[in-house]
């Protein structure tokens, strides 16, 4: 599925790296702001996107996300 948007599977798991580390960066203020909710939800949808375009990741990136 990840070549047909052409990513490969390396560049897939460091978009999900991304996506969690902008997960992080709203953990602190979620709930606080709905514009910042908003945002954090697409993030949460995104990583599951991602995450199901990657299929079974490595222990040593699972652990990251």
């Amino acid at each position: 599925m990840a070549k047909v948007f052409g990513f490969n599977d390396d560049e897939l798991k460091l978009l999900l790296v991304a996506v969690r580390q902008m997960r992080r960066t709203f953990e602190k203020v979620r709930g606080a702001d709905p514009a910042v909710e908003a945002y954090a939800k697409l993030y949460d949808a995104l990583l599951i996107k991602l995450h199901d375009m990657t299929g079974p990741l490595p222990d040593s990136v699972e652990d990251v996300l």
